[in-house]
């Protein structure tokens, strides 16, 4: 079964970073995490279910210094470069991804 999350969470990252949703507005915030999952500190948790509107919108999430931090819950390494591919269209800097035990971090500036 973690195997299929994993691959579900991975195509919905692929789907969403090169054709994402037009959304008007940004995310909801702030992001609640499944239970037992853990972001590192200084992250903002990403959901699976909340990925579409993250990636729509990562600019409203961007902190006052200009930077990005956001956790993804259960993404695995393979999503990072559409992570990266996303986050550098929309004008980012500085984008990196690093996979943590129990997802993708991904940090960013703007």
């Amino acid at each position: 079964m973690k195997m299929y999350e994993r691959c579900r969470v991975f195509v919905l990252v692929a789907v969403n970073a090169v054709l994402p949703p037009t959304k008007k507005g940004g995310p909801r915030l702030p992001a609640t995490a499944p239970p037992g999952a853990s972001a590192p500190p200084g992250f903002i948790p990403v959901p699976p279910a909340a990925i579409p509107s993250y990636l729509t919108h990562p600019e409203a999430l961007v902190d006052g210094e200009g930077e990005l931090s956001l956790f993804f819950i259960g993404a695995p390494a393979l999503a990072a470069p559409f992570f990266l591919f996303r986050l550098k269209r929309l004008g980012f800097s500085r984008c990196r991804a690093a996979v943590r035990h129990g997802g993708i971090a991904l940090t960013a500036r703007r």
